[in-house]
């Protein structure tokens, strides 16, 4: 590889990077507005906002979409969606460091889904790591009393939903323009979430509930909705073309180190020594799913 070639793949990582620790930064956000907010409210609050900033970048581009992008982009919106509702619903009942970990599964839980998708048996160094994780999901979530609890049964889902999301991104990202296939997942879950959001309470109760929001609240949403929906999917588009699915994956392992970290900050939550035990293991077989994956895209790219 050349230096150039270098110098944008290390740019590419440090913006993955980045986006990881803005969704990692959601998590104690989100807990923080849920007190304010219902769910659905919140989620339709937040993806309203980010459907607004793309309805307008789309404006600006030539040329319309052929209806299917839009259907495909559309399905793909759906899982998306399904994955915040899940992680929101999740976040109400447990600890968002918690709730952090358990999503970072859905990192090695893409693998099994393609293998699932493609009938292939998944590649041994992505046995291993769900080996590793397994346990480490039974340490994070288990109580004393061998029960595991309701929020993180919700965000197990939504780890699910999010694999599922990126194997269909993976697959449809290449032959959909980016901002169309963004914008119209956005929209997507713009109008789910308004849709939820009226069978929660009656519309006139969520306006009066967002009404009465805080500018602080309104603040974090908006932060949300631009760092943690609109950017973040820009950057994960312009960072993949110098940069593997697998490489990706690897890089947003840090998203649930990140949560960790920013729950601890902003509302003192700290992890048990079994559950640090668990969040270890969970974070080493996604490290480990992932980086066995890149050797053999290496050496396959090298034959």
């Amino acid at each position: 590889m050349s230096g150039a070639g270098r110098g944008q793949r290390l740019i590419a990582d440090l913006a993955l990077l980045a986006v990881a620790a803005a969704w990692g930064l959601t998590f104690p956000l989100g807990k923080i507005v849920l007190v304010t907010l219902p769910p659905f409210a919140y989620l339709a609050s937040r993806f309203l906002i980010a459907a607004l900033i793309m309805a307008l970048w789309l404006r600006r581009r030539p040329g319309a979409a052929p209806p299917r992008a839009w259907r495909l982009a559309a399905l793909t919106g759906g899982v998306f969606f399904a994955g915040y509702a899940l992680q929101t619903v999740g976040l109400g009942m447990t600890t968002a460091a918690k709730a952090g970990f358990i999503t970072g599964l859905s990192v090695g839980l893409v693998p099994i889904i393609s293998a699932v998708w493609l009938q292939r048996t998944p590649p041994k160094g992505v046995l291993a790591g769900v080996a590793a994780a397994t346990p480490g999901l039974a340490f994070l979530t288990l109580t004393e009393g061998m029960r595991i609890g309701v929020g993180d049964l919700w965000v197990l889902g939504c780890a699910i939903a999010f694999a599922l999301h990126i194997v269909l991104v993976g697959r449809l990202a290449g032959a959909l323009d980016a901002v169309v296939f963004t914008t119209a997942q956005i929209m997507t879950a713009a109008v789910l979430g308004s849709l939820a959001a009226a069978v929660e309470q009656p519309p006139s109760g969520a306006a009066a509930a967002i009404g009465a929001m805080r500018p602080a609240v309104l603040a974090m949403i908006a932060f949300m909705a631009l760092s943690g929906t609109v950017a973040a999917l820009i950057i994960q588009t312009w960072a993949q073309r110098f940069t593997s699915a697998s490489h990706t994956a690897l890089m947003f392992t840090f998203e649930p180190v990140a949560a960790a970290i920013a729950a601890y900050v902003m509302l003192g939550e700290v992890l048990t020594r079994r559950q640090l035990l668990g969040a270890g293991l969970i974070l080493a077989g996604i490290v480990t799913a992932e980086l066995k994956q890149e050797h053999e895209h290496a050496g396959v790219e090298a034959t």
